[in-house]
């Protein structure tokens, strides 16, 4: 039968007294065999540290304990503790508020990054699932890194590798309607999965045998949230099991062969709806099967539990050489590598993501600048009990007169430090209470303090390690100020010397040192990320994206060869409202990644070298509507054109892929390309200048587009200042009059490419915000030692001031020491300040570089 936690039952051992510990652990072993059935293991050692708590509160301990005598020193320590942070309320008030503010930011951001690093954990099998990350070099040079790769990965590596013990192969869906009877609603969230994916994940189950629910072809497994969208008035979710659904206007019918509970928000997978894999080869045919040349997909692997991942990477070098023979299957060099699944959240890095994932530096650099703040927080609370130490050095000779041991004197001034950190923990979890929702809103996250209670750290509780930690650290910050009261001698008191006094002094310095070298270096890096934010979101694109509307295509429309005739009607309905401009179509936006081929070659390379590229298709229109300038030739006409991919003959590409695989502009026009994906030959007629498809953190690749578009390419109108809720309109009603039964829907270009920088707004406007705590605290800490230098210096205060000293030379003779420390703090920080800029400039291609007078300002 399990046992409780074994360290936590030896430690209330030792507190109580023998003859009454058999019965207070029957107790908590009967309620924790009671929990553990109906709660499971974490929950029940999680509330078996509550009960053991519950025994140790004052009265029971008192009652209980080995040594009452020592309950009744404890309790006269936080008497005295009590008494004299009430006598001195202006300190205390300053040490309370820097821990309030320091502990309210840790718990705050102790919850997004718990949150963010606990991604993946409810599945079952979580250590042993990894995804395979596909790595593509070509002449020596990595050209992709990520997680889609060949449909044929998986089953291979399940059939050739006893280490591999399940494999699971699914692809991101694009947007599908979902209709039972008359009603319908827009699939936009859901993945093609094959029969094994629901026994690697693990989901809970509200109807349907999980184990079969994606076997065959035509089924689809629901969430419970897309599942009572399609409820008729009486209907429980449970009766939609076996019901048919009708996707797009497929020729066939969809079963509903289960539902399960809606998706955790903490999976890297996030989705509406599974439909069997088999359904999707139905529909796109063999190759989502079998070929070696379509990478579009993704495989999860179950690694057995003897199998050590490392070792396992030598035998996918021998897979990839067997199976793609260096580059010559797929245009290539292919290298594999596993990527545990708990991991995919914080890993940001990868191409072709569709993982819900975040920057994994962002949650350090908040979690160094939290633990930063409190700190400056404990700093605070040892420079001002410190500074106070002449004050209580008469306090400290009455009680050693009285017999008082050095032992006893530092017990006491310990709990006073446990007496001000636990009241400040008490306030901040309430002050975090009332800003729970505005942090909410600015990192995006579902959080609440309960995050605290429910994640773990290597297994244990984490409120259990924040609990010893809290309390071994502010015995820590406590030791240093309680052994130097404790070490004035009675004599020396009564003297007036205090040895320790030139010791205080020095180390208060370097602590304020400390403090305000870690506000300039906090200071200097929101400035920073501030201005490379401003850079990236004010240069010049190379187009012109403002005031464009994006009209998601017509996809339930049939793509024939009457599609082009008829969007071009749409398109000159349009431009005959006010307030269009110009249309055009597109089978990405700006912002978005595009496809890529690895197999580029131009046809009269003597040594036929392969080249990358990203493509995409556009309508003639293209070019005017976004101002891309044109430098050799021209771009596309009408007559380019052709429902027909495969009369397409002409190709329009941009300056980085001329100069890559033609050498230049110039030498590129009216050249031939080959594309070995589909075997076809294209004559350069035009080369683009550069322009950004995507972010500044990604430098310009060669880019190809080809006169096409189709029933699922994006409809860009461009409209005029002011007029986007009257181009919104006739859209809408031209859009439904030229395509009836097709669902509208729009986003606006800029907001759709502006949000390529969320990530880097939201990691400024959370520095921003902590460091202005953190100055306010280096502040405050200081502002108390001040005052107390200027209290022990009043009455000679007094007498300059009678002697004719002025309020400047008052201020040069006691600020001077401050001022210094402050230059100090500068040269220190400075460098420091530069090399993490440095740093921080590395994951931009386009960056504002070290600007020395953002650290200069920082210091000023």
């Amino acid at each position: 039968m399990r046992q409780p936690p074994i360290w936590l039952t030896r430690l209330l051992k030792s507190y109580f007294r023998e003859d009454l510990w058999e019965s207070i652990e029957g107790d908590l072993y009967e309620l924790y065999q009671d929990e553990l059935s109906r709660l499971g293991t974490t929950t029940a050692n999680r509330r078996y540290l509550f009960n053991a708590l519950a025994f140790l509160r004052y009265q029971r301990f008192r009652q209980y304990s080995k040594t009452q005598n020592h309950m009744d020193l404890f309790k006269n320590y936080l008497k005295v503790s009590w008494r004299d942070i009430s006598r001195h309320r202006v300190f205390s008030t300053i040490n309370l508020l820097g821990l309030v503010l320091g502990f309210s930011i840790l718990l705050l951001v102790l919850q997004y990054v718990l949150y963010e690093t606990n991604y993946d954990q409810f599945h079952s099998q979580s250590d042993q699932i990894y995804r395979i990350i596909n790595d593509r070099y070509q002449n020596g040079t990595m050209v992709q890194r990520g997680p889609i790769t060949y449909p044929t990965v998986g089953p291979i590596l399940a059939k050739d590798y006893p280490e591999v013990e399940k494999y699971t192969r699914m692809r991101d869906g694009g947007r599908n309607f979902l209709s039972r009877g008359d009603d319908s609603f827009l699939l936009d969230n859901y993945i093609w999965a094959d029969g094994n994916f629901l026994e690697v994940f693990t989901y809970q189950v509200i109807a349907g045998n999980l184990a079969t629910a994606l076997d065959e072809p035509a089924a689809i497994v629901l969430t419970e949230d897309y599942a009572e969208r399609l409820l008729k008035p009486g209907e429980h979710v449970k009766d939609l099991l076996g019901a048919q659904v009708l996707i797009n206007n497929w020729d066939f019918s969809c079963t509903i062969s289960a539902i399960i509970e809606d998706v955790p928000a903490q999976s890297h997978l996030q989705f509406g709806a599974l439909i069997s894999y088999e359904t999707f080869i139905r529909l796109a045919g063999e190759g989502a099967d079998n070929s070696w040349q379509w990478s579009d997909f993704n495989h999860y692997v179950v690694l057995n539990e003897a199998t050590d991942p490392n070792s396992f990477k030598a035998k996918l070098n021998e897979f990839s050489a067997t199976y793609f023979k260096e580059g010559q299957i797929s245009g290539a060099v292919e290298k594999f590598e596993l990527q545990p699944l708990t991991s995919i959240h914080l890993d940001n890095s990868l191409e072709y993501e569709y993982a819900n994932v975040t920057n994994p530096d962002f949650i350090k650099l908040m979690g160094i600048i939290a633990l930063i703040i409190m700190v400056i927080a404990w700093i605070n609370y040892i420079n001002l009990t410190t500074s106070r130490a002449m004050q209580r050095a008469r306090e400290v000779g009455v009680r050693k007169v009285l017999g008082a041991h050095r032992k006893q004197l530092i017990g006491q001034f310990l709990t006073e430090s446990m007496l001000f950190n636990g009241i400040a923990i008490l306030i901040s979890i309430f002050i975090v209470a009332i800003c729970q929702p505005q942090f909410n809103n600015l990192v995006r996250l579902p959080l609440d303090l309960l995050v605290l209670l429910d994640a773990e750290v290597y297994g244990c509780p984490f409120s259990l390690v924040f609990f010893i930690s809290i309390i071994g650290i502010t015995a820590i910050v406590g030791i240093y100020p309680a052994m130097l009261l404790a070490r004035f001698k009675p004599k020396e008191v009564i003297k007036g010397r205090y040895q320790a006094v030139g010791e205080m002094v020095n180390i208060r310095k370097a602590l304020v040192v400390i403090q305000f070298t870690a506000a300039l270096v906090l200071i200097s890096g929101s400035i920073a990320i501030y201005r490379q934010i401003s850079f990236m979101l004010s240069q010049d694109l190379g187009l012109t994206i403002e005031n464009n509307l994006v009209v998601f295509g017509p996809e339930l429309e049939d793509f024939d060869s009457t599609y082009i005739g008829h969007f071009e009607e749409f398109k000159s309905s349009l431009l005959a409202t006010p307030g269009i401009e110009s249309v055009t179509s597109a089978g990405r936006m700006f912002g978005s990644t595009m496809a890529r081929s690895f197999q580029i070659r131009n046809v009269n390379d003597p040594e036929k070298v392969d080249h990358t590229g990203n493509w995409m298709g556009v309508d003639y229109h293209f070019a005017d509507q976004f101002h891309i300038p044109i430098i050799e030739g021209r771009f596309f006409k009408q007559a380019d054109h052709n429902s027909d991919g495969r009369k397409i003959n002409t190709i329009v590409i941009n300056k980085a892929a001329a100069d890559k695989i033609f050498g230049g502009a110039k030498e590129a026009l009216n050249q031939k390309v080959a594309m070995s994906d589909n075997g076809r030959q294209y004559q350069v007629v035009g080369i683009t200048e550069n322009f950004h498809q995507r972010s500044l953190k990604q430098s310009i690749e060669p880019i190809l587009l080809f006169p096409f578009y189709d029933n699922y390419h994006y409809i860009m109108i461009k409209y005029a200042n002011g007029t986007e809720q009257q181009a919104i309109a006739n859209a809408e009603r031209l859009y439904n009059q030229f395509y009836p039964g097709n669902y509208f829907d729009y986003l606006f270009l800029d907001d759709h490419f502006d949000r390529q920088y969320d990530a880097d707004q939201r990691i400024g406007n959370m520095a921003a915000i902590l460091t202005t705590v953190a100055i306010l605290l280096a502040i405050l800490g200081l502002y108390g030692l001040v005052l107390i230098t200027f209290m022990k210096k009043y009455k000679e205060i007094g007498v300059r001031k009678v002697l004719g000293a002025s309020q400047a030379i008052l201020l040069k003779l006691y600020g001077r020491q401050f001022i210094q420390l402050v230059l100090l703090s500068i040269v220190i920080g400075f460098p420091i300040s530069y090399g993490l800029i440095s740093n921080f400039m590395q994951g931009y291609a386009y960056a504002t570089g070290v600007e020395f007078w953002v650290i200069a300002t920082a210091s000023l």
